[in-house]
């Protein structure tokens, strides 16, 4: 039996495609895998504790997209993080210092 390779036509393709699909097509750049997921919904309502968290997760985001815009933060930020080698990129270094403020 003759094997087949489909080419696709672009190299990988991620996330959603539409939002009426539950499909989705994933690509992990350290194996180069290509795959998919079926999503179910949730059954169960949010504890207190995951809408706590993801209200904590928000407050961060918006306060980190906040600290990043302000140019004298950015500049001492910006000195911090070429001085450290725990983080990789500055977005990550700077959530997680408004993570360590508010948490």
């Amino acid at each position: 039996m003759a094997k087949v390779t489909y080419q696709d036509p672009i190299h990988h393709l991620s996330g959603k495609i539409s939002k009426n699909y539950r499909t989705t097509y994933c690509y992990r750049k350290r194996s180069d895998r290509k795959f998919t997921q079926v999503r179910s919904e949730r059954s169960t309502p949010l504890t207190e504790a995951e809408r706590n968290y993801r209200q904590l997760f928000a407050t961060v985001c918006q306060a980190t997209r906040a600290r990043m815009l302000d140019p004298e933060r950015y500049t001492t930020d910006m000195l911090a993080f070429s001085q450290q080698t725990k983080y990789k990129t500055f977005y990550r270094y700077v959530w997680n210092q408004e993570y360590d403020k508010v948490k």
